[in-house]
């Protein structure tokens, strides 16, 4: 049996290769997958069709992750939500905590392990 069963999931990332990676590792894994550049794109793609689990980086340009944490958090308290983020100017664990006060449910740093992504969703859906 496949892990997703097609539950939808909105990746939120404005890194194209990161997102592709993602998209790959999700769908061979029987998710359906929407994509969003950043998180302004990534609230009108939630708002048209409300996933199962948000995946969102943080720094992004437009609108970033905590902001589109916050967002989501206003609109749906109960959505899971995964932050990711590289090491941003040595400022990773600070933009991590910082996502998981605001409303997200894990919290997982770039380079992401294929496994340990897996594990994170399959813990929150």
């Amino acid at each position: 049996m496949s892990l997703g069963t097609g539950k939808h999931i909105l990746v939120v990332d404005d890194d194209d290769m990161m997102r592709a990676f993602v998209k790959e590792l999700l769908e061979i894994n029987d998710f359906k997958i929407t994509e969003a550049s950043n998180g302004k794109a990534g609230l009108k793609k939630f708002k048209e069709n409300t996933p199962d689990l948000v995946i969102t980086d943080i720094i992004m340009p437009e609108m970033e992750g905590i902001s589109f944490i916050r967002e989501l958090r206003s609109h749906n308290k109960a959505i899971p939500i995964i932050a990711m983020t590289g090491n941003v100017h040595g400022r990773m664990e600070e933009f991590l905590d910082i996502s998981s006060q605001l409303g997200a449910d894990d919290i997982l740093r770039k380079p992401i392990k294929a496994q340990e992504f897996l594990d994170a969703i399959n813990k929150l859906i």
